[in-house]
């Protein structure tokens, strides 16, 4: 009887070994380093007006405040391709592998994007006031190295360069950021009356990506919105979230 409950116990502790992780069951040193995704507080906002159409362009800036690398590979699995967010260690081997996402060719970039990565949403009187009109919307984006967040780098130093191959990422301690003019980076508030309205960009909103806090993913930017005779649109930037150092606070925005 004994013999038997030894010979059970040992096949249970080897099933539930199989369930931990490699990583984990190897060491410490081969943990996993985690990106922590950051909104940079939106800037160079701009009304335009075009055919009878109030339309706020912006910029917006992903920052990797993390310990390791927010980077994802493409995996075709007709009719989609998804996105394989890979975790890495300190020696950069790839210790954990979560499916988060989908890949999409974005017809007017003309090159791959990743779905459902940042929000964008105008409120009224506060960050978290009624949203103006239908002015919450997710957006796709592709993931480069773009800046350094704090302090200056050699472009030599970048591990993500373009959009063309599909792996994709910003290393920890960069900012992607999309320029103003680029299409998607824009709300409409085309019937908006005149008063204070916040610009609203959160990261990661629905949480698939896998990262240390979900806590600080949003930023904003307030302004002024008022009409002069002609009935056309302009805005006063009033303020911003607030920002722990001069590259969360757009300071070093690179305006791609």
């Amino acid at each position: 009887m004994k013999r038997r409950r030894g010979l059970m116990l040992l096949i249970l502790g080897a099933a539930i070994s199989l369930t931990i992780p490699l990583y984990a069951r190897a060491g410490r040193s081969n943990a996993g380093l985690y990106p922590d995704l950051r909104t940079v507080v939106p800037v160079h906002l701009q009304i335009v007006n075009q055919q009878q159409r109030t339309i706020l362009r912006f910029s917006n800036g992903i920052a990797n405040t993390g310990a390791g690398p927010w980077q994802l590979r493409p995996e075709s699995v007709p009719p989609v391709t998804n996105a394989i967010q890979e975790i890495v260690n300190a020696s950069g081997q790839i210790v954990e592998e979560h499916l988060v996402s989908t890949y999409e060719f974005h017809e007017a970039h003309n090159h791959w994007h990743i779905g459902d990565v940042a929000l964008f949403e105008a409120r009224a009187g506060s960050p978290t006031g009624p949203i103006v009109g239908s002015n919450s919307v997710k957006v796709s984006f592709c993931l480069i190295d773009l800046y350094r967040l704090e302090g200056n780098a050699p472009t030599s130093q970048k591990t993500f360069w373009d959009c063309y191959t599909s792996y994709q990422g910003v290393s920890a301690g960069w900012v992607d950021q999309y320029h103003q003019s680029t299409d998607g980076q824009q709300l409409d508030l085309t019937g908006a009356p005149p008063g204070r309205y916040y610009l609203v960009s959160t990261t990661n909103p629905l949480g698939t990506f896998i990262e240390t806090d979900l806590t600080n993913n949003t930023a904003w930017t307030s302004f002024d919105l008022s009409y002069d005779n002609t009935g056309n649109a302009k805005i006063a930037i009033v303020g911003r979230s607030p920002c722990e150092s001069p590259g969360l606070c757009g300071e070093r925005s690179a305006n791609r």
